[in-house]
């Protein structure tokens, strides 16, 4: 029986965010830095950068605190 890693719903996210750090990473090292011999090792630290903290707010800040607000309120 085959397992569902990911809901659809957060592969697309996922998949969306991935996008956004691609294109982000890559302006941001094709205008800091132009394309020189170490360009793929620093576009890819900066990818990953990116990734991680867009996924991390996106996907468990915001909603963290969206549900702490909604407890508090609603006391």
């Amino acid at each position: 029986m085959k397992q569902i890693v990911l809901r659809p719903q957060l592969r697309r996210k996922l998949l969306i965010i991935a996008v956004i750090s691609l294109l982000l990473a890559s302006a941001l090292e094709m205008y800091t830095f132009g394309l020189h011999s170490d360009f793929p090792g620093r576009w890819l630290r900066s990818f990953l950068v990116f990734y991680v903290l867009i996924a991390i707010t996106s996907l468990l800040i915001v909603p963290g605190v969206n549900y702490g607000m909604g407890k508090f309120i609603r006391r």
